[in-house]
């Protein structure tokens, strides 16, 4: 492993053959903490459009590429950890697709069922092929009780299904994936969920199978997802708005700090 380099090889063998490599304690809780009490502030601010609330109507479900509007998430996005691993896993610079803070507060997170991302980013944003990375950092400690993401290794094997757009389940639309799927692959391969500390995160590949239940316990799982795309894979026109999936193709700086 060169100097520079954040995963060990190992560990990208891991990405690339189970769909998903974990690190625990990648950052450190002081470069957590500042990032959760901007997002505190942003859940009691103003409801602008990026803001996305719970079915109530009143509990932040998720906050949408809030590095746009925030100095200091915008710095952590560009953390050079992050930055640089994905770097490795895609053998190329990168550019943010997306990014989502998303919340699930104590009793209250609602669920995010089954689903691949990256069909949604193959057929409604022209994304040519999977070559890119869903950074997912824990921002909160994520435990077996919190609604942990959970993953079905080696599911990124199977082809990517485009599913109805679905309005129903959720506050947040979405191209959820089938039952018979999700039986199929976790029956061969089980599901992990991995948990550990703030700080920690999962590198996973954008067409996995994953997905979350609702939490049910006084803790709560904070997570961001940053979608990083490799500029050799440029997205071809988003059929979704600019603010739900950016259309910036500059490669990331990383921070000098985070």
């Amino acid at each position: 492993m060169s100097p520079e380099a954040i995963l060990t090889e190992q560990q990208i063998r891991e990405h690339h053959t189970a769909g998903f490599t974990f690190v625990p304690t990648l950052l450190s809780a002081g470069e957590i903490a500042p990032v959760m009490e901007r997002i505190r502030r942003l859940c009691a601010g103003e409801r602008r459009r990026e803001v996305i609330l719970e079915k109530d109507g009143k509990t932040v479900r998720a906050l949408m590429n809030a590095h746009r509007f925030d100095d200091v998430i915008d710095r952590f996005v560009r953390h050079p950890k992050l930055i640089g691993a994905a770097r490795q896993i895609v053998a190329s610079e990168v550019y943010i697709f997306q990014s989502i803070i998303n919340l699930k507060w104590a009793f209250t997170g609602d669920v995010w069922p089954w689903h691949q991302d990256y069909p949604t980013y193959m057929e409604d944003d022209g994304v040519p092929t999977p070559r890119m990375v869903n950074v997912l950092v824990f921002l909160e400690e994520v435990s077996e009780f919190n609604g942990p993401l959970m993953f079905i290794p080696e599911s990124h094997q199977a082809a990517a299904r485009v599913t109805a757009l679905d309005t129903e389940k959720t506050s947040y639309p979405a191209r959820w994936t089938t039952s018979d799927l999700v039986d199929t692959q976790a029956r061969s391969h089980g599901i992990a969920a991995p948990k550990g500390p703030a700080g920690s995160v999962v590198f996973a590949h954008t067409n996995i199978l994953h997905g979350s239940g609702p939490n049910m316990s006084p803790w709560g799982r904070a997570m961001l997802s940053l979608t990083l795309n490799s500029v050799e894979n440029r997205h071809t026109g988003s059929r979704r708005p600019d603010w739900v999936v950016l259309n910036d193709f500059t490669p990331v700086v990383p921070a000098r700090s985070a």
